[in-house]
């Protein structure tokens, strides 16, 4: 066998063992990483998305259109039932047009999502209030005002109870 033979046939076998050796280590793949910058690119669209479109809910309820807020409000819940800044406002609306069961049952949905959420817990606890359900009540304003010690409003809403 001549030199140069051996010597292909030395790297080749040497080579071989190196491989398996490296797979582990290798970067991901880049058709993988175009895949991870596609779901981000996808996923902070959704999000810029329904940013805006909670904006023109928003204004459609200032503007007086409160199907047209309401409509909008159960579309983006409908794409994604746990966000809870959309059920939030959403309770709202409910309450202030007179239908305090939807808003507490949307309230309570917020809460199995987010229960530290210290807005829900006071919009909760305001809502049981007006309901002379007070135990209930002054038990949510107090987790509001725990969860967010620094918000005066909290903090008042649950000494005035």
């Amino acid at each position: 066998m001549s030199g140069h033979a051996r010597l292909f046939l030395l790297l080749t076998v040497s080579l071989a063992g190196c491989a398996s050796w490296r797979d582990g280590l290798q970067p991901p793949t880049v058709a993988r990483q175009r895949q991870e910058r596609q779901a981000e690119a996808l996923r902070s669209f959704e999000e810029q998305r329904d940013a805006a479109q909670l904006e023109v809910a928003l204004d459609r309820w200032a503007q007086g259109d409160i199907a047209g807020c309401e409509s909008r409000l159960r579309t983006l819940l409908s794409r994604r039932a746990d966000n809870s800044q959309v059920r939030l406002r959403l309770a709202e609306l409910l309450w202030t047009r007179g239908d305090a069961a939807a808003a507490e049952q949307e309230l309570h949905q917020v809460l199995v999502d987010q229960p530290k959420s210290a807005e829900a817990h006071h919009l909760l606890g305001l809502l049981l209030a007006e309901q002379n359900r007070l135990a209930d009540s002054r038990a949510h304003l107090a987790s509001a005002a725990e969860l967010e010690p620094a918000n005066e409003l909290f903090r008042e809403t649950r000494d005035a109870y």
